[in-house]
């Protein structure tokens, strides 16, 4: 029985360094083949008057890795930064060698309104390898009439969102959820968030009397790629020389592929001793 366990535990063991070494080939696969490519525009709050004229244009440094732009998705990014897809309004096939433009009429998917904010998902073809996908920085159409109502709802959309430090939510521990020991810290991302990587994974305290938030520890420091989620585990290493009552929260810090710093919070939740 010993020897099962023990083997059991050898085979979890090396499973974990397995998935850790698959987890390191997918990215360098990622910087690799997807490296040194950016949606230079639209640029950060763009504003256009003709939805059927949008350029968007990807920039590249050139190498021996043969790459085509044959697609463009059409997001609708709402106040609260939910993003919402519309479909593929440009589908083509464009030789991407240092720079490719292309005009798309966002008209031609299924529910665009305007005036509201907007980012596209550029899906580039690697001849040799895996497709990446691009965000666009957000950016904004006009409505039709032009009239004053139409530039007041331009003027007051989120400038977080402007930045693309939206499609981050800290899941766990939940909104007024009691932990304790070792607990999970969960994170997930939309796939239309511009946000590319996760560098700090903060725990702050909040004295239930004041309302002051004073930083408690951090959780996690790096710098990782994101993907659809990312789980941390986390204590509390101090516990309260008071006997006064708090609740907790998260803040993380990430990075959105036009390089813009972002920060997200979490639920209050409470960590009992």
């Amino acid at each position: 029985m010993k020897v099962q366990l023990f083997i059991v535990f050898v085979f979890a063991f090396l499973a974990i360094f397995a998935t850790a070494d698959l987890q390191d080939e997918i990215d360098a696969a990622r910087k690799k083949f997807c490296g040194g490519i950016s949606v230079s525009k639209p640029s950060k709050g763009q504003v256009f008057s003709n939805p059927k004229k949008i350029k968007v244009t990807v920039k590249r440094k050139p190498n021996s890795l043969a790459k085509v732009v044959n697609g463009v998705d059409l997001y609708m990014i709402k106040s609260d930064g939910t993003a919402k897809y519309l479909g593929t309004p440009w589908k083509n096939s464009y030789q991407l060698k240092t720079s490719a433009t292309m005009t798309v009429d966002l008209t031609r998917a299924k529910g665009a309104k305007f005036p509201s904010q907007y980012e596209v998902r550029v899906w580039v073809r690697n001849e040799a390898g895996p497709d990446c996908t691009l965000m666009s920085k957000t950016f904004r159409v006009k409505g039709t009439s032009h009239s004053n109502s139409d530039e007041e709802a331009l003027v007051n959309m989120d400038a977080n969102i402007d930045k693309g430090c939206f499609g981050i939510d800290i899941t766990q521990p939940a909104i007024g959820e009691h932990v304790s020991g070792v607990f999970p810290v969960q994170i997930a991302r939309d796939s239309a968030s511009p946000v590319e990587s996760v560098t700090n994974v903060e725990l702050f305290k909040v004295d239930l009397e004041n309302r002051q938030p004073v930083k408690v520890q951090d959780a996690w420091a790096g710098n990782s790629l994101l993907y659809e989620s990312f789980n941390v585990k986390d204590s509390l290493k101090e516990n309260a020389s008071d006997d006064k009552e708090y609740a907790y929260f998260y803040k993380l810090s990430g990075i959105t592929q036009h390089e813009e710093k972002c920060e997200f919070y979490s639920h209050p939740f409470y960590i009992d001793n």
